[in-house]
């Protein structure tokens, strides 16, 4: 019998200086590294913001690595 692992979604938005230098393909990088999905985009406001979906450790690891959390 397989243990059900618990899924977990996060949306998230970044400020300070995080356009023009590479952090959405970093994160883009790193969630493909790490295993989840989602998105990333810049935003009008000079910010970034996001959504990362999969299993929680997952999440966790991917929210720790870009300095999320």
């Amino acid at each position: 019998m397989s243990t059900a692992q618990s899924l977990k979604s996060v949306d998230y938005e970044v400020f300070g200086r995080v356009q023009g230098v590479c952090f959405r393909m970093y994160t883009e990088d790193e969630a493909r590294k790490i295993g989840v999905v989602g998105w990333v985009k810049n935003t009008s406001k000079g910010t970034v913001t996001g959504q990362v979906q999969g299993p929680e450790d997952k999440v966790n690891s991917m929210l720790e690595c870009s300095g999320l959390i």
